[in-house]
């Protein structure tokens, strides 16, 4: 089981994100979190799966920050 919408998540560093948003972008899952900390930034992290685990890393790369960005902003 993946991540939910409108959920509280804890990465391994203890860093805690509530999960916005969450779109499918060339066959893999990313989803838009918020920081539950002082900065409240947004974030997109990319699913990945290994056998049965499921991990999420940030996104960092610009060219596909700005096309997730776009596609988030148009879904409802």
């Amino acid at each position: 089981m993946g991540l939910e919408l409108n959920t509280i998540i804890t990465l391994e560093n203890q860093e805690k994100y509530h999960v916005l948003k969450e779109i499918m972008y060339e066959g893999k899952k990313y989803f838009l979190v918020k920081f539950i900390e002082e900065s409240n930034e947004n974030v997109i992290l990319e699913e990945e799966l290994e056998g049965l685990d499921i991990y999420v890393k940030k996104v960092i790369n610009i060219e596909l920050l700005e096309k997730l960005n776009l596609l988030f902003e148009t879904q409802e």
